[in-house]
């Protein structure tokens, strides 16, 4: 519930300068606690009304390389986990969750998910080496087009052709 009362996107305000001195405090004090890569903020804001009893639940698809998020009921995700807290007015600290993610990661296995697995797609290394090759194969055949010899081919005989 405590969700229907944010702004839908297109209504909150940009950023402003109130907002960037907030956020250096936030940004400070998460610092002084040694979290700076635990705890991220995130514009709170909502696209679609909530029921009482419904949740935001977060489901990555490793391989697909997408993130799909739904509306679910948090008795029906047992190995969920909140990831999204808002604050509640007043003198202690009170969170309130909505936003559950069902992919728990593996300790012994950083790259992994308990409910998905290892991912299929090819890891980062792979995916830039290709982008190189295909890189070096597209500025060669630009060469080639333009009369220049590709990479390793004398450019007399690219001439006397």
């Amino acid at each position: 519930m405590q969700w229907s009362v944010l702004p839908e996107l297109q209504d909150a305000p940009p950023l402003d300068d109130e907002d960037l001195a907030c956020l250096q405090e936030i940004r400070d004090a998460l610092a002084r606690h040694g979290k700076l890569k635990r705890f991220a903020i995130h514009l709170a804001h909502r696209h679609f009304e909530l029921g009482p009893d419904e949740i935001l639940i977060e489901r990555p698809d490793p391989d697909g390389r997408t993130q799909h998020v739904t509306v679910g009921k948090r008795g029906d995700e047992k190995d969920a986990q909140p990831t999204t807290w808002l604050f509640e007015e007043g003198p202690e600290l009170l969170l309130s969750d909505a936003v559950y993610c069902v992919c728990v990661s593996d300790p012994k296995a950083t790259d992994a998910c308990v409910r998905h697995g290892r991912s299929r797609s090819p890891g980062g290394a792979h995916q830039k080496d290709e982008s190189a090759k295909s890189r070096r194969i597209s500025e060669d055949k630009g060469r080639h087009e333009q009369g220049f010899p590709a990479s390793g081919h004398d450019r007399d005989r690219a001439r006397d052709r």
